[in-house]
């Protein structure tokens, strides 16, 4: 549960944010503003406890009155904390002090896909370009999926990010739908877009994974072709009846030349489905039906990208050690063969003679019991 708020009444209030500014007790200092999206205040930050850069997503004044949805939002925020996935931006957790209220995330520094592919000729991405992207983020929603049984409600370009490194960054897993149903109640306010909702999420049906299923295959075919299935007109009624126009249709539109194999489309049109039992049952079912027409070795998942980052970096350390094992290995024969004839004059001395081998022992146990009670007299 959250703490209680300041008994007093200026604690509410919420003052003009500015880089250099403490918040959260002084543990967070504001570097600079990220944007401003539907109802939320993004901001870089700087945590001093654990010297790391965050992104604050701070909500609005309004949601500081509703203890029932601050509450609602502590709870999805320690859901989603719990995810550790290279392909999904870490949730640290949820502030409120009375003052402020935001949710701190990993600090991911790159750009949206939906920002990205407003630079591509076509507002689109090639289907080359985005296979390794696809890959990622179908691990990170099989990982989600199946082992915390969290479905991220509100999945769509926006939520994409693309780090320096060209990795993909899955962001806001359960939190900005969360954030859409808060700005409804206390604002009256629409947040967010529907274009990448399911039939049933817009009829209110409670969430599961097959509607991410769906919403994977809306962004699928917007970084395609440039828009989602549906995006002009009564969106609602498209949404909940009207067929989804192939990729091949839009992109004729577009006048664009690129062709889009039958195993895609077949595919992108079964997670847009609206019997949501045609849909694929799991991200990673999307991800083998497109293997036909990309072969496996030409994407890696972030595990795998992971184990070869590791293995590029201990192969060689690996190697030295061997190397070394196997020098030492040889010295150690050599040394063997050398004392080897000594010590078997040696053995046989003391099996001809055994007071020998008693006095060899005494001697030994003599010089220990000299040396251990030298340190004991010495401190």
């Amino acid at each position: 549960m959250l703490n209680d708020p300041l008994a007093s009444p200026s604690g509410w209030l919420q003052e003009a944010r500015a880089p250099g500014m403490r918040v959260g007790g002084a543990r967070y200092i504001l570097k600079r503003k990220l944007g401003l999206g539907g109802c939320t205040e993004v901001w870089q930050a700087r945590d001093v406890k654990w010297e790391r850069d965050v992104a604050m997503k701070f909500l609005p004044k309004t949601f500081l009155e509703n203890r029932g949805l601050l509450d609602q939002l502590d709870t999805e925020v320690r859901r989603s904390a719990q995810l550790a996935h290279p392909a999904i931006s870490r949730v640290f957790h949820f502030l409120f002090d009375g003052h402020d209220a935001a949710i701190v995330t990993e600090y991911v520094d790159g750009w949206t896909l939906a920002a990205l592919k407003l630079d591509r000729p076509q507002n689109r991405f090639q289907r080359d370009d985005i296979n390794l992207w696809f890959h990622q983020l179908c691990a990170a929603l099989d990982y989600a999926h199946h082992h915390f049984r969290l479905v991220h409600q509100d999945l769509n370009p926006s939520n994409l990010l693309l780090n320096s490194r060209d990795y993909l960054k899955v962001t806001d897993f359960a939190i900005d739908r969360a954030i859409r149903t808060g700005a409804a109640q206390t604002m009256n306010l629409s947040y967010g877009t529907i274009a990448y909702l399911s039939p049933q999420q817009l009829r209110g049906a409670e969430a599961s994974v097959l509607d991410d299923i769906y919403a994977l295959g809306a962004t699928m075919y917007d970084l395609i072709t440039g828009t989602p299935p549906f995006h002009k007109g009564e969106l609602r009624s498209q949404i909940l009846e009207a067929p989804a126009p192939s990729m091949k249709e839009r992109l004729l539109e577009l006048e664009a030349d690129e062709e889009v194999p039958i195993e895609w489309e077949d595919m992108i049109a079964a997670c847009l489905s609206k019997d949501p039992g045609k849909r694929p049952h799991s991200a990673s079912d999307v991800l083998r039906g497109l293997h036909k027409t990309t072969p496996v070795g030409q994407i890696e998942s972030p595990a795998r990208c992971r184990r070869s980052f590791l293995r590029r970096i201990f192969e060689p350390l690996c190697n030295s050690a061997r190397h070394w094992g196997l020098a030492a290995r040889r010295r150690g024969g050599e040394f063997i063969r050398q004392v080897k004839p000594q010590a078997d004059k040696m053995v046989d001395a003391f099996r001809r003679n055994p007071r020998l081998l008693l006095a060899a022992i005494l001697s030994v146990a003599a010089v220990n019991l000299g040396l251990a009670l030298w340190f004991l007299f010495r401190r």
